[in-house]
């Protein structure tokens, strides 16, 4: 389940429009034009601003057929007028993607939701989100300032990245969807994974090859940090599993001829998001416990240091644990939780 590309354009012009942004200059023409200007639009702008609009091009836009034609709020998001982001992703004791985190009622002619949900998206107006009812597992549209909405933070996201849903009424709900191996979710959730680890990848690197930038400023000749062989090793197998997941990535699901529903799109998502997380952690304890000054970590020499992605890291398909459990799920490893 892909975007079409003139759809994915318009609401990428959209999004950076309502951000005070353009596309990058000399954006391409064609049928790969979004691809090319989403891959630009990640080697320009920083994390966040990439990854939100890498979830509403690849994540959000296509589960939007599952809803009736004209229900509210769709043309905005897909002409990228409102950001929404996918409330898909959301922990529960068994970590599982299969179990809606949140209920659904009916109250006459409304669809009243309670429960809570993830979102990545810090700046999100709306979230797609996976709810029960009659039954069956429907998505449900929510927009962030309804009654009955609360936002709120949690660790390194303050103020954003949790909604909790007391009777807060659902703007539109999707045809009956679910998880089974070719299920629009799945394909959903597949082919957004496959477009977010090509090029959220490159995002470690750029970091690893920062830092060792920064430890070649600290100290002189010999004395430099980056004559360390510890800290040379570090880096090193950082950049050789960076490496290989990149090569995953870009082969993608044809690779292995993989349907919707395979290991592969998740094994090389899990390796993706745990990347992004370490290579983090090592730049800000680099940063910290070695005194680099000009460091990815901090607020030097990189165009997007002031923006730091901190708590987007950890937010992008529910983090690391959320990712490992599915592919568990995948792999028969796990049991399918109650009413998936």
């Amino acid at each position: 389940m892909t975007t079409a590309p003139d759809r994915a354009l318009t609401a990428l012009h959209g999004l950076l429009t309502g951000r005070g942004l353009d596309l990058p200059p000399n954006a391409p023409k064609g049928g790969r034009a979004s691809d090319e200007a989403l891959d630009r639009i990640w080697e320009t702008r920083p994390f966040a601003v990439a990854a939100a609009l890498t979830e509403q091009v690849h994540g959000v836009l296509p589960l939007l057929d599952s809803f009736a034609a004209g229900a509210p709020l769709l043309d905005d998001i897909r002409a990228g007028h409102v950001t929404a982001s996918l409330g898909l992703f959301t922990p529960n004791a068994l970590l599982s993607l299969t179990a809606p985190a949140v209920r659904a009622d009916r109250d006459g002619d409304r669809t009243l939701l309670h429960g809570r949900y993830r979102y990545a998206t810090q700046d999100a107006e709306a979230s797609v989100v996976p709810v029960r009812l009659d039954g069956a597992t429907r998505l449900a549209l929510v927009t962030h300032d309804a009654a009955g909405v609360r936002l709120h933070g949690a660790g390194r996201a303050a103020g954003w990245g949790w909604a909790e849903l007391d009777g807060a009424p659902a703007a539109a709900l999707s045809r009956p969807v679910d998880w089974a191996p070719g299920g629009e979710l799945t394909a959903a959730l597949d082919a957004y994974a496959w477009a977010f680890a090509r090029r959220a990848l490159a995002w470690p690197a750029r970091v690893v090859a920062d830092l060792r930038r920064a430890l070649a400023r600290a100290g002189e000749g010999v004395e430099a940090l980056s004559t360390s062989q510890y800290l040379a090793h570090e880096l090193s197998k950082l950049e050789i599993e960076i490496s290989l997941a990149s090569a995953a990535a870009r082969f993608g699901a044809g690779f292995k001829t993989e349907e919707p529903g395979g290991q592969a799109a998740l094994a090389t998502l899990l390796s993706t998001v745990d990347l992004i997380r370490r290579t983090a952690r090592t730049a800000e304890d680099m940063a910290t416990e070695l005194g680099l000054e000009h460091s990815p970590a901090g607020v030097a020499d990189r165009p997007d240091a002031a923006d730091w992605p901190d708590a987007a890291l950890q937010a992008y398909f529910g983090g690391r644990r959320v990712v490992e459990n599915e592919l568990a799920r995948r792999m028969g490893l796990v049991p399918e939780a109650v009413g998936a």
